[in-house]
């Protein structure tokens, strides 16, 4: 996000009670939001607050606002041409696939991991990229991952953690009793 962005959007809730002088505590903790995010969350205090929301609140309208918009997961399965038979002998069944799926991320199907082969080649998957783990100890080949690129814009990753952290504000909040 840049910073002319994010002072657009502060400037949008100007008309709220106890507008900070200087935005920079809310730029320093609210920075790597996407700009998205950070467009929904504004939204969502302007409708819903009074006050001028602190950088944790408006992650919790973050959390609250992008939910709603990133929450249900899309369809994005595709008719195959021609269908797939899986012959499963132990089950003595035959399993016919006929639709696809279309990732965001070929690279690691919207994991988002990145699976890396460090050490000879012998035992290295078709596609795997071969990069060494950065162990300063002898080891024998192994595979190991990292953060694939798209791990900070995959939708389908930004949508599981929204959710888990909707979950996980919902289940571990506690009631103040003061």
């Amino acid at each position: 996000m840049t910073e002319l962005f994010f002072h657009a959007q502060m400037a949008r809730l100007i008309g709220l009670k106890f507008v900070p002088g200087d935005m920079t505590t809310h730029w320093e903790a609210l920075h790597d939001l996407p700009e998205d995010a950070l467009r929904e969350a504004v939204s969502w205090a302007g409708r819903t607050r009074v006050e001028f929301p602190t950088p944790y609140e408006l992650r919790q309208d973050v959390d609250v606002a992008w939910s709603r918009v990133c929450l249900e997961a899309e369809d994005r399965s595709v008719s195959l041409e021609t269908p797939v038979t899986i012959e499963v002998p132990q089950a003595k069944t035959q399993l016919r696939i006929d639709r696809g799926w279309i990732y965001h991320c070929d690279q690691c199907s919207d994991s988002g991991w990145h699976s890396l082969w460090c050490g000879a080649d012998t035992f290295r998957k078709p596609g795997q990229t071969a990069k060494a783990c950065g162990s300063d100890r002898t080891h024998d080949a192994h595979e190991w991952v990292e953060h694939c690129h798209c791990y900070d814009m995959n939708p389908e990753l930004l949508r599981k953690r929204v959710a888990a952290a909707r979950y996980a504000v919902a289940h571990t909040t506690k009631a103040k009793t003061w």
